[in-house]
């Protein structure tokens, strides 16, 4: 039958017993249905007023789809409309307009295929007139209040999305935008964070013409928490003692020790714990100080591939009032590379597990490369592990390489 002849049988139908419950305004009712008689009976049922009906043969809907409710016509023996509605339903799922369908005694096997495919509701012609009117409206209140629920939660998401990439952009200010000349020696570094903001964050500046200072620091977990101590450690580490003109500087020892002092007089409710390795490196004597609370053991890459983890104990800051760190002193030879890293580095295998054996094997294998090549070989291979999702961690890898003899 055409669309042109249901909607001529629909308008010169008459209204048998109409349903009395009258919404403020008529529901705008599409019925996908190419039995005239299914037509007929439903404009019987539907006072005017409360609703419009609007045929739709063959499963055409109208285009753009203006319509409060898709009423379904699915004869329980027609399996080519009950493709039809499996279609529409699935096509309609996530729009404000649920899709309902006139149920011809359907097995319980193909009504739950239809639930699964987004059918809100089934409903029969042979009810009461005024009971399908509440079932129809009350299935177009429920779709109604889920559609502003999700513009609500849409509407929040971008606002967050916008203020988070506000945040990632400052958070990325107080990274050091150019490393600081070294003679005889250069400073390298990358920061991925898992999400629009990180716990971990690096820094590496002058101290004076001779001496660089450079640290990095992982607060426990990822997030806008722990994002937030980027700005707390960058304002509250202490590097020097400055009286009148002259000035000493901190041994990395000493300013853990008066951060962790700092983080615990703070007194910060759920204060994520921080890991940290300081330095200091001495470019006249091609030397590191150098301190860590809890954090990955530094690295020293030889010249021709040896791999060495340095030593030197200390807790996580933000813990104990009483926290020692030891200082560490270490000399670099012509060709060394000095390696810090978050644990986030250590996620290289595929189920994004912690293995730091395995991380010193990716470490290991591309240990005669260039300091920038070496960064990005290990970067690479944490996102090789997650198989093209987010990172499980952020990562972070700051290195210091001291020039060979040969280019000395």
């Amino acid at each position: 039958m055409s669309a042109a002849s249901v909607s001529s049988t629909i308008e010169s139908s008459g209204s048998a017993s109409p349903a009395r419950a009258s919404p403020p305004l008529p529901l705008r009712i599409v019925l996908v249905t190419d039995r005239a008689e299914t037509a007929v009976r439903l404009r019987q049922m539907i006072e005017p007023a409360w609703a419009t009906i609007e045929a739709a043969p063959d499963g055409r809907l109208p285009e753009p789809l203006d319509a409060d409710i898709v009423l379904i016509d699915l004869p329980a023996e027609d399996v080519r409309a009950m493709e039809r509605a499996l279609g529409i339903a699935a096509r309609l799922r996530d729009s404000p307009t649920p899709v309902t369908v006139v149920d011809g005694r359907l097995p319980r096997q193909k009504r739950i295929a239809l639930y699964r495919a987004g059918v809100m509701g089934f409903v029969s012609l042979g009810e009461d007139p005024e009971e399908l009117a509440a079932r129809l409206g009350s299935l177009h209140a429920a779709k109604r209040v889920a559609a502003q629920a999700l513009k609500r939660l849409r509407d929040h998401t971008r606002h967050l999305d916008e203020q988070l990439r506000l945040a990632q952009r400052l958070q990325r200010d107080f990274l050091p935008h150019r490393l600081p000349d070294v003679g005889g020696a250069r400073f390298a570094a990358r920061l991925e964070p898992a999400a629009w903001v990180a716990g971990d964050f690096y820094d590496v500046f002058r101290l004076d013409e001779r001496h660089v200072g450079f640290y990095v620091a992982d607060a426990v977990g990822h997030g806008i928490p722990a994002a937030l101590l980027t700005v707390f450690v960058k304002k509250s580490l202490q590097t020097k003692r400055i009286e009148g003109k002259q000035y000493e500087l901190i041994s990395p020892d000493e300013a853990l020790r008066l951060l962790n002092a700092d983080l615990l007089s703070a007194e910060l409710q759920e204060m994520p714990f921080i890991t940290m390795v300081y330095g200091i490196y001495d470019e006249a004597a091609r030397e590191c100080l150098y301190a860590r609370a809890g954090h990955p053991r530094p690295l020293v890459l030889g010249p021709k591939g040896g791999l060495e983890q340095l030593d030197g104990e200390g807790p996580l800051l933000g813990i104990f009032g009483d926290a020692a760190f030891e200082l560490r002193r270490r000399r670099l030879e012509p060709g060394d590379r000095l390696l810090l890293y978050t644990d986030g580095a250590e996620r290289v295998v595929a189920d994004r597990r912690a293995d730091p054996a395995k991380l010193l094997e990716v470490i290991q294998a591309s240990a005669l490369l260039p300091v920038e090549a070496l960064l990005d070989f290990i970067l690479d291979a944490v996102r090789a592990a997650t198989g093209g999702d987010h990172l499980a961690d952020d990562v972070t890898l700051v290195a210091l390489e001291v020039e060979s003899a040969t280019t000395a």
